[in-house]
């Protein structure tokens, strides 16, 4: 005899139990014949019906040109408030932009793109390049680092990397040494950028 996995026929059981037909006992005993079975099932089929769930109660009620809903019978109508205005959502929503407004006006760096366009040991090479910017490009602004024993030079404040690659080809010919890093820049600086 073959032995059945107890999870496969519980499943098996499920499946059967889901696809059989309701019985329902209407108190009959059970001797009863097979024509009192099917009168009491078409009975128990008319009181399913007059038992369904009254749904208009959850139905959307409109109204016709005279004021009455569907039904002929006159609502009331509920006065309008000030909440119902769209004045009132305006006003709301203006304080929440002001809010973000304000908390925007306090960030002054973002992430975007700088120049560097001198890394060495010579100060006189770092300064050089740093009066060569501010000459030729006086709308981006150059800025000196140093970190023993190296002066880096950044220029710019590019919001994005388009705006840094159109110095960049113009400055590879002076500097073959430059490249385009990421970095924090001032918004304000960076909005100057033409």
């Amino acid at each position: 005899m073959q032995r059945y996995n107890p999870t496969f026929l519980l499943i098996l059981w499920l499946f059967a139990s889901a696809c059989a037909s309701k019985v329902v006992s209407g108190g009959n005993s059970s001797g009863a014949t097979d024509s009192h079975q099917s009168s009491n099932a078409s009975s128990t089929k008319k009181n399913d019906k007059s038992e369904e769930e009254d749904l208009s109660l959850y139905r959307p009620k409109f109204k016709n040109s005279t004021g009455q809903n569907d039904s002929g019978k006159e609502t009331p109508v509920a006065p309008k408030t000030s909440s119902d205005t769209p004045m009132h959502v305006n006003k709301r929503l203006d304080a929440i932009l002001d809010t973000i407004a304000m908390r925007n006006k306090n960030v002054k760096f973002t992430n975007g793109f700088r120049i560097q366009i001198y890394v060495g040991n010579d100060r006189k090479s770092a300064d050089d390049a740093k009066i060569y910017t501010y000459q030729k490009y006086p709308e981006i602004f150059p800025y000196l680092s140093y970190q023993q024993p190296i002066y880096k030079v950044k220029i710019g404040d590019f919001l994005n990397r388009m705006d840094a690659e159109r110095y960049y080809a113009d400055l590879k010919d002076l500097y073959p040494s430059a490249m385009i890093l990421p970095d924090r820049v001032e918004i304000k600086k960076g909005i100057m950028v033409k």
